[in-house]
């Protein structure tokens, strides 16, 4: 397994996100300042803050960004600012020596004309996307030298609203000199509507969801030094339902669909529609938790002991070389049996060996009462010593006495514990595996988690549709609880067209509820194309979990590597490549003019001081030979487990794949690979260009000159091409059945009716 596994992992779970392919008469909002001295670059941007208020489908959005003049020199420049179609711009404040400055807006026709200049000087393909729309512009003077400017603008929208979603877009683009924000980007939404909110989500951007009622939300995203070279995406909906149910769906070339299910319940209940629960905490207190572990789970039992709710039953056990559990089965949560809680975790102290099989039974042991769902808190720093102490009769074992389908949430204290045995309990049970720092993160975490599962509404959940549409390659596998607050996110594959119902069947007090909704799986959809490459990562981070529990199989290693091909993924069999084929060589050192490259285990360094016979295909955060055609790394990484790591039970490198694998499953947010969904188009980078996947060596081809009279005619016949143009200045694509452009450094003498006949659909 090791030889298989010599290549370093990088999993693609970091920031850096997929573009989505947006209709192309979407416009860009991301301004720029542009000085009138040709030899000065664009402004560069210290930060853009965006507020956003939206009532039901009513949106104004304030743009605040504040721009750096880095040169000695006063500086007159012009802003340019490409407004969205729809908008209407209600307010601009230019702000020069304390006083607002008036702007103009600009004909369609002349903005157009204007804006292919811009782009030719700044030779930046990103910008082809501002094309069309309105664009505003306004003279600013003076900037001063070593000073900032500070620019304000207002404009409203209404939000589209299509199969039971709205959809709010903040676009975002930079020229290639603003790579990033100095300091920070801010997205803030102020969301009230008129009929309940249910589901809230952004594909684009990790964002945080805080629902002060059922018809009030604010969004939220905020970040240092981000890169701004991808939209702001937000679906929401309404809905009167307790349960509510949206659903995206994307599928082209007649093959299988690809679909988003989204499900949240609604925010306010009354005090006999929520259900009580039934919670074990179970600690471990064997003699290596003794200081800071101890210290920090003890904070973190009492903090969750002290937010039960009436209706909940609990019991606290631990466990070292005996086990002693506080009561001898589940009790009220009344504020009785809560203080003799809080004295008995008060009282614990560390020391003696670790008993986990006692424990486990005894937890496991005790009959529900009522009709909630039970949950098991499981926290532990240590391997098995006492008692049973092999992992896979202890698996067994706890699923075999798992009678009433308890979820076991295990918590791993540090690295020196079983990863394997632990993830293995706690998946068997249908919940999830954490591991968290032997310090104040014990309680940050375990705490943070109790906030999310401390109301149920409704668990055993399962979903299924009737007419001609079928699911099948669901993610994840076994669908979680649902929980006040939350959401919950189903990806998968779809047979079948046209309308169906869902059902979306589970418990809620016991009783069996069945949630009925209708969608449509559309015959042919090339919106929505982040599903597949979002289902894709689900889905491999599940065979490759299957690999490290079982060891490798044939078929599941052929599947990762398929689809990890096909979707850009980085795994333990593949990589992400941005450098050309002769420097990757280059990739064995340790440092490259003071810039930290990629440390590959030593056998694959001296492999490659060698040469680049063997195969290896380096990471995403490789320097790349040819930066302005290789796709941009992520601006976050992922940190790297190899061969070693991969198939370890214990060690914080095993921490770091399970941990990773975690992520995978729960993916929500698209990322960047090598490989570019476009209008429905998958586009791979190979031959230092962007290559179009269904082109193929027999298809005629014309070469057209990149930022040539040509290329600016093409984008005029044909604007569906313009998201493709946008990927970089050396670009193969699709342009009919049997002919494809290649946009590059040389062109190809063609008559405007020629090129209008090679570019006919």
């Amino acid at each position: 397994m090791t030889k298989l596994f010599s290549s370093l992992w990088r999993v693609a779970c970091g920031a850096g996100l997929l573009l989505l392919a947006f209709a192309s008469q979407d416009a860009h909002a991301q301004g720029f300042l542009i000085p009138t001295q040709r030899s000065v670059a664009p402004l560069t941007l210290k930060s853009h803050r965006v507020m956003v208020k939206i009532t039901d489908r009513a949106a104004k959005t304030e743009v605040t960004q504040v721009f750096v003049n880095h040169t000695d020199q006063l500086l007159e420049a012009t802003f340019l600012f490409p407004l969205p179609k729809e908008a209407t711009l209600s307010d601009f404040v230019l702000y020069i020596n304390g006083k607002p400055t008036r702007g103009q807006v600009l004909v369609k026709e002349r903005a157009h004309a204007i804006y292919s200049s811009i782009v030719r000087t700044m030779r930046d393909p990103g910008l082809i996307d501002y094309l069309g729309g309105n664009l505003f512009r306004a003279r600013v003077f003076p900037i001063p030298r070593r000073g900032e400017q500070k620019i304000k603008i207002s404009f409203t929208q209404i939000i589209p609203f299509q199969g039971g979603l709205h959809r709010f877009v903040y676009p975002l683009k930079t020229p290639r000199r603003v790579w990033r924000t100095d300091q920070d980007f801010s997205m803030a939404v102020k969301l009230h509507s008129s009929a309940p909110l249910k589901n809230i989500y952004s594909p684009t951007h990790k964002v945080s969801v805080r629902r002060k009622s059922d018809r009030q939300a604010i969004i939220g995203f905020e970040e240092d030094k981000v890169m701004l070279d991808r939209d702001f995406v937000m679906y929401y909906s309404v809905s009167p339902k307790d349960v509510g149910i949206n659903v995206l769906a994307h599928r082209i070339d007649e093959k299988d669909g690809y679909f988003l299910l989204m499900a949240s319940p609604k925010t306010t209940f009354k005090s006999k529609e929520l259900m009580g629960k039934n919670i074990t905490f179970v600690l471990d207190t064997s003699g290596s938790m003794r200081g800071e572990k101890m210290k920090w789970a003890k904070v973190a039992m009492t903090r969750c002991l002290k937010k039960l709710n009436p209706k909940d039953h609990f019991n606290v056990i631990r466990f070292s070389t005996d086990v002693e559990g506080l009561f001898g089965q589940l009790q009220l949560a009344n504020q009785g049996n809560i203080k003799q809680a809080l004295s008995f975790v008060d009282k614990m102290e560390a020391a003696g060996a670790t008993a986990i099989e006692e424990a486990m039974a005894k937890a496991l042991a005790q009959k529900p009462r009522g009709d909630g769902v039970s949950l098991i808190v499981f926290i532990t720093d240590g391997h098995p010593t006492v008692g049973e102490t092999s992992p896979e009769v202890l698996v067994k074992q706890a699923n075999q006495r798992n009678k009433w389908k308890s979820r076991i949430y295990t918590f791993g204290i540090g690295s020196s514990i079983n990863i394997k045995l632990l993830d293995q309990i706690a998946q068997g049970s249908g919940a999830t595996g954490d591991y968290v720092e032997p310090n104040k993160e014990i309680a940050t975490r375990i705490d943070t988690f109790y906030d999310k599962v401390r109301y149920p509404v409704l668990s055993d959940i399962k979903l299924t549709t009737s007419g001609a549409v079928r699911l099948r390659e669901i993610y994840p596998i076994r669908l979680p609880d649902l929980f006040r607050g939350g959401q919950l996110l189903v990806m998968g594959r779809y047979r079948g067209t046209g309308h169906a119902a869902i059902k979306l069947t589970g418990k809620v007090n016991g009783a069996a509820r069945t949630f009925v909704y209708e969608a449509e799986f559309a015959k042919e959809s090339k919106d929505n194309d982040f599903i597949p490459r979002l289902w894709a990562n689900r889905k491999v981070a599940y065979l490759l979990d299957a690999i490290r529990m079982k060891g490798e199989i044939g078929e599941l290693k052929q599947e990762v590597i398929h689809l990890a091909k096909k979707f850009g993924i980085v795994t333990p069999y593949t990589s992400y490549l941005v450098v050309e084929e002769k420097d990757r060589w280059r990739l064995a050192e340790k440092k490259e003019g003071g810039r930290p490259v990629i440390a590959f285990p030593s056998s694959t360094a001296r492999r490659f001081r060698r040469g680049p016979r063997g195969g290896f295909r380096g990471g995403d955060d490789a320097p790349s030979a040819r930066q302005e055609a290789a796709p941009p790394p992520p601006a976050k990484a992922a940190p790297m487990a190899d061969a070693e790591s991969f198939g370890a039970a214990s060690g914080a490198g095993a921490v770091r794949v399970s941990k990773q694998l975690a992520k995978m499953k729960k993916a929500d947010v698209q990322t960047k690979g090598g490989v570019r969904i476009v209008r429905g188009r998958r586009f791979v980078w190979r031959n230092s260009r962007w290559e179009d996947a269904r082109y193929k060596s027999s298809m005629k081809t014309l070469k057209i000159k990149y930022l040539s009279d040509k290329y600016f005619q093409i984008l005029a016949m044909r604007s569906d091409l313009r998201k493709a143009f946008a990927l970089g200045s050396q670009v193969l694509v699709v342009v009919g059945k049997d002919r494809a452009l290649i946009i590059g450094s040389n062109e190809e003498s063609v008559s405007a009716s020629a090129l209008r006949s090679f570019l006919r659909k």
